[in-house]
């Protein structure tokens, strides 16, 4: 037996493969399923099963188009609901492949048909040696039970509670691969241990030691951040099946004329303050960059990339990834190629945390704080403005456009984002904080945790 581990940086997703006697299992797959179709010629298999621990919200799944592919055996657990033909599988179900077997548990809470596959090497032992625990169970962290509105979240509340309570009889050295990790806000807030183990999450993992429903429903709950609207379509998507099989073509070649609907900018923050695309949004490319452009552009918007090659070819990959399917293309030589045909630019102050402290301390700017709800409790600017950048479209209308409005975040890069928003949205005088409130506390300056 042999596993592999594949790792999609943004969206922060794992997947899996293992190899036995008798083919190859896959377990969540991405979109791009290239990458484990080579892994099987390597290793002079095929792939006869795919496995999903459930239907996921925040990618568009490779399930389909793989066992389409590969012609293997597509599984779910029981009630997937989806419009494609599946094995369902139920608690105490085992898939066979030789001396390797897979037990199958049933972990609903984050989705009502969540299961965890057990990994059984006979060959070493027949106790299992690890459990694929999808987004049941993370590293530090469980699986938001909130992705269905509030008329289901109390009673996935209370089937989570009881998943946890199965993953406490484990074996402690049972080792745990979760289908996501930091970054991701499939949970609230993922530690970076991956894999981990049954006795370590028992040790770390705050929502292991609740043994009272009602208190865990209230620290899972407590500042959950808001998820990006994008995961509503994903999810409907990977359950109808439309749109699965689309291949990943390479980003086109545009034309300055030829730039259409939200154009993205991917430089870092400093270059974007300094000049940009008028109502250009800035989503820098890095890991950051799928929550950003989660929260701001629709996967039905055309858009156009502006950054350097390297740039553009992560985010137009991630993008795909993650179920946008309208790139219209990228503008080849970026924000250069565009001031040297003479076109305007638009640009906003970028700030040092003391300059800011200055500004502050005049009343002659206020600070908008679009950090999520549980970084904002951990302590904040004095006198702060807060809106998550989840809601700051439908907040616009708190702030006074006459203000001189500073964005602020935790490292500057939704701050730059934000202020790229303020800016198209007509605010004449804005500005984003260099490194966020990582730079003001470094700097020493005052935070608070009161009302």
């Amino acid at each position: 037996m042999e596993l592999e581990v594949f790792y999609v940086p943004g969206i922060s997703h794992f997947s899996y493969m293992v190899l036995t006697a008798r083919g190859a299992l896959v377990i969540d797959p991405k979109r791009d399923i290239e990458t484990y179709l080579s892994k099987a010629a390597l290793w002079k298999t095929s792939i006869t099963h795919v496995l999903l621990t459930h239907n996921h919200a925040d990618f568009v799944g490779g399930h389909l188009l793989l066992a389409e592919t590969t012609k293997a055996k597509l599984i779910m657990g029981r009630g997937a609901g989806v419009s494609y033909p599946v094995e369902e599988v139920s608690e105490g179900d085992r898939i066979e492949m030789g001396n390797v077997e897979i037990k199958v548990m049933e972990s609903p809470g984050h989705t009502p048909e969540h299961v965890s596959y057990l990994l059984v090497d006979r060959l070493s032992s027949h106790d299992p040696m690890a459990v694929f625990t999808g987004d049941s169970l993370l590293s530090g962290d469980v699986g938001r039970p909130d992705l269905f509105g509030p008329e289901k979240q109390e009673e996935l509340t209370q089937k989570l509670f009881n998943t946890l309570e199965k993953y406490r009889s484990l074996s402690e050295g049972l080792m745990v691969y979760p289908a996501h990790g930091a970054g991701s806000l499939c949970g609230k807030r993922i530690g970076q241990r991956n894999p981990t183990t049954i006795g370590f999450e028992k040790k770390a993992n705050p929502l292991l030691h609740i043994t009272n429903h009602e208190d865990f429903k209230k620290e899972l709950l407590r500042n959950m951040p808001t998820p990006p609207p994008y995961y509503f379509t994903v999810s409907k998507r990977n359950k109808t099946g439309e749109g699965l099989d689309i291949p990943f073509h390479p980003s086109k070649a545009l034309k300055i004329s030829e730039l259409e609907g939200e154009i993205l900018d991917l430089r870092d923050q400093a270059a974007f303050a300094v000049h940009h695309i008028p109502d250009s949004l800035n989503t820098v490319a890095d890991t950051h960059f799928p929550t950003l452009t989660g929260y701001c552009v629709s996967p039905e918007s055309p858009v156009s990339l502006v950054g350097d090659d390297q740039a553009v070819a992560y985010a137009h990959s991630t993008m795909y990834r993650m179920g946008y399917d309208n790139i219209v293309g990228h503008l080849p030589g970026g924000i250069d190629i565009w001031r040297e045909r003479g076109r305007p630019c638009d640009s906003f102050a970028y700030l040092r945390s003391v300059e800011v402290q200055e500004l502050l301390e005049s009343n002659q700017a206020q600070m908008l704080d679009v950090r999520n709800e549980n970084e904002w409790e951990e302590g904040y600017v004095p006198r702060a403005l807060h809106i998550p950048l989840a809601h700051l479209t439908k907040g616009l209308k708190t702030l006074n456009k006459e203000s001189f409005i500073i964005a602020a975040c935790g490292h500057g890069c939704r701050g730059s984002l934000a202020a790229s928003i303020l800016e198209r949205e007509g605010f004449p005088r804005v500005g984003n904080m260099a490194g966020g409130l990582l730079a003001w506390k470094a700097c020493g300056l005052p935070v608070t945790k009161d009302r």
